[in-house]
């Protein structure tokens, strides 16, 4: 064996229906955060903590699903990521990129801001208070967020930064052999000479893309591949854990323990705990844009989540003053 450390080797398509059409794990973890979302709020709705009636709460997901994470996720990604690292001229060139999400890129923080747009829009339209929604979404959304990141490391992008030797955790991702400072010729070299024949493909990138297929089906060539692959922690889990099962069980006990809680509250919370998961797990975590004074995108967006959380404390320290008041 060439390396004892395990080589990620999971195929992101569940299904392939045509060369172009496939059932993936990425699509399944959106439908599998929203379905999570529709029952955790059916019952919170039950429990009368949610403001929206549980016979419209199915249009509600489909709706915010549809203008608040996919396409706030998108426009984030789009905003915060590949316009800052292509630059707006050579966007403007494929400016239809943008709505090629089956090509990959969404952006969390931009899920967030597209989600309480629709909210605050749809409170207005139906009368009724932003706050509560937002609250109950924050409570729930930690769920989507660790289906997302479960996807992402099947998919076997947004890997972790380099670990120490002898790490019990590490991984070796063969997507890192896509990035443009990687040797592509000597690895498609020495799986070439392993297997005998020229592998498919007129460039290099084509060839890699082979690799990483058979790495999948074919041990030798996941024993060359590991070979030639650096260590790197699986960020994806760490923020699977932070930022989904860990934000969840704290937000989803605090919901049930305090059902009288003043608006605002659970917003602040998620805030503040996403922001603290985020900023944390960004060490471990590849950095997928350029670096500002150290400081990662991820990290540098979350800031904002902590100025926010700080603005969502003022309507609850409103209605803490109110109720001292009348008490």
């Amino acid at each position: 064996m060439f390396s004892s450390i395990y080589v990620h080797d999971l195929d992101p398509v569940l299904i392939r229906i045509t060369e172009t059409i496939a059932v993936r794990w990425y699509g399944l973890a959106y439908i599998a955060g929203f379905v999570a979302a529709y029952w955790l709020l059916r019952y919170l709705s039950r429990k009368n903590l949610y403001p929206v009636p549980r016979e419209k709460l199915a249009d509600y997901i489909t709706l915010m699903a549809i203008f608040g994470v996919l396409i706030g996720g998108r426009l984030g990604y789009v905003l915060f990521y590949q316009i800052p690292r292509e630059g707006i001229s050579l966007f403007m060139q494929d400016w239809t990129s943008a709505f090629r999400v089956w090509e990959g890129g969404m952006a969390s923080h931009g899920g967030i801001l597209g989600v309480i747009l629709f909210i605050c829009f749809y409170a207005w339209r139906h009368h009724m208070s932003a706050l509560a929604l937002m609250d109950g979404v924050a409570v729930v959304a930690p769920v989507g967020l660790f289906f997302g990141r479960i996807a992402n490391f099947i998919n076997g992008e947004l890997y972790g930064r380099l670990a120490p030797p002898g790490s019990s955790v590490a991984m070796k991702f063969p997507a890192e052999a896509f990035e443009p400072s990687y040797p592509k010729e000597t690895l498609v070299h020495a799986v070439e000479r392993s297997l005998g024949t020229n592998l498919p493909g007129d460039t290099f990138h084509q060839k890699i893309g082979e690799i990483i297929r058979l790495t999948r089906e074919n041990e030798t060539v996941r024993e060359i591949v590991g070979a030639h692959l650096p260590p790197r922690y699986p960020s994806q889990l760490f923020e699977a854990a932070a930022e989904g099962l860990l934000l969840f069980a704290v937000l989803w006990w605090v919901r049930m323990r305090f059902p009288k809680a003043p608006k605002g509250l659970f917003c602040s919370l998620f805030c503040f705990l996403y922001a603290a998961g985020r900023i944390v797990t960004e060490c471990f975590r590849e950095p997928d844009a350029p670096l500002w004074m150290g400081v990662t995108r991820g990290q540098y967006l979350s800031f904002f989540l902590v100025i926010g959380g700080c603005l969502f404390l003022i309507p609850v320290w409103r209605e803490r003053r109110r109720r001292s008041f009348r008490d």
